[in-house]
């Protein structure tokens, strides 16, 4: 996998379960400032059954307004899917530096501790 660092809010549980993910993987992390001058290289944004928290869809929105790579994971579809479309969306579009955002709801999802084992 090509993501040496992801970025993410640290002041939510989704937030800080990535940070804990990223140590045991190697993969740097970061808090994320919005007001940054230095962008990630994409946004990943993880749901389930594609509910969306309103700031995580705005910010996704922002990103694809700049041009910025953007990718939805729906963690209730087929896991090996969305496994293949992740590495694929970094890969093609050369994803180094990644902004992770979901809403703490995902922390109960089973599947969202399978998505990460497999990533």
């Amino acid at each position: 996998m090509n993501l040496h660092t992801i970025l993410t809010r640290t002041e939510n549980g989704f937030g800080q379960r990535l940070v804990e993910w990223s140590s045991t993987r190697g993969i740097a992390a970061e808090e994320f400032d919005p007001r940054s001058e230095e962008l990630p290289d994409g946004m990943l944004l993880i749901n389930a059954n594609q509910d969306f928290v309103k700031e995580d869809i705005d910010l996704h929105d922002q990103f694809d307004k700049k041009h910025i790579p953007t990718q939805k994971i729906d963690i209730n579809g087929t896991l090996q899917v969305a496994i293949s479309n992740f590495n694929l969306w970094l890969t093609s579009n050369k994803c180094q530096r990644v902004l992770i955002v979901g809403s703490d709801d995902l922390l109960q999802n089973e599947n969202l501790e399978r998505f990460l084992e497999k990533i």
